[in-house]
């Protein structure tokens, strides 16, 4: 007798597609990889709803996890809630949605990990922070006396937004995370290596050395940066920086068309901008430096 013919004690033929498992009939997704019997169902719908959303590129809704999942409502709301107190899920409380918590990122960083890997690492803060600010955020660290960009995430919504800019390098002192890092762990050798005359890249960027000096000052004190104007004609940012041992100076920034920045805007993003900063320096305190 083969599987098409074989009856349950109700007389329902089982068809290829369906397994038994924990003496439930469970049908297997189309496409699915197979999996041997004895797995345990609650563990193993977790597990799948922890993937579901790690390797989602935007948050997932409850509504997006129950189609996918097939699960029913009343479990799917013990598993999520399960994974979220348990912090390897996080919930917007605005959206309602479901993003990596830092259980989670705590057992993906467990391999150690360089400044290479900091975009991937980080990737969930950025993207609640463009969430928040619907503006373009970028993350970013310092070499030598230039600024290199790892990561850049648009908000979808806008539709004015900035031309790419992953990797791009320049001067440091001309934009709002760049002084962000260097106020924060200021780099003698870099700063008298300079001329005392700046390249300009517009007519607001820092000119002199004297001038970067008194502006890190200011920095240090406030604990975040702007740049007016002084990288890009017509771009404003905000940014801040964090300094963790073992781990390069990074450094997170909003970029905003001019036509959305006036000072008020720029100083609102302030709140935001700390709140991921303090989720950062967390994620990479317990994060091992290969």
């Amino acid at each position: 007798m083969n599987l098409q013919e074989r009856k349950t004690a109700k007389g329902k033929a089982i068809s290829p597609s369906e397994t038994r498992e924990s003496g439930q009939t469970v049908r297997a997704k189309a496409g699915a990889r197979s999996r041997p019997a004895g797995l345990n169902r609650s563990v193993t719908r977790a597990l799948d709803l922890l993937l579901d959303v790690a390797h989602s590129p935007a948050p997932k809704s409850f509504v997006d996890l129950q189609k996918h999942h097939r699960v029913p409502k009343a479990t799917l709301h013990k598993l999520l809630f399960t994974l979220e107190v348990l912090n390897f899920i996080r919930r917007d409380e605005d959206s309602g949605k479901y993003s990596l918590g830092l259980a989670a990122m705590e057992i993906s960083a467990a391999g150690a990990a360089g400044p290479g890997d900091l975009a991937m690492i980080l990737r969930p803060v950025l993207q609640r922070l463009v969430q928040e600010s619907d503006e373009t955020c970028h993350l970013g660290i310092l070499s030598g006396g230039e600024e290199v960009i790892l990561s850049r995430i648009d908000p979808e919504a806008q539709i004015v937004r900035l031309a790419p800019q992953i990797g791009r390098r320049h001067p440091a002192y001309a934009s709002a995370g760049g002084l962000a890092s260097m106020a924060l762990k200021l780099d003698e050798t870099v700063i008298t290596s300079m001329p005392e005359e700046l390249r300009q890249l517009t007519k607001n960027t820092i000119k002199t050395r004297t001038e970067l000096l008194a502006r890190l000052d200011e920095v240090r004190e406030k604990g975040y940066a702007l740049d007016m104007e002084e990288a890009y004609v017509g771009v404003r940012c905000v940014g801040v920086a964090v300094a963790v041992p073992h781990w390069p100076v990074v450094h997170v920034s909003l970029s905003v068309p001019l036509q959305r920045a006036p000072i008020e805007r720029l100083h609102a993003l302030v709140k935001p901008l700390m709140a991921a900063a303090k989720e950062i320096e967390r994620i990479l305190i317990v994060t091992p430096r290969a």
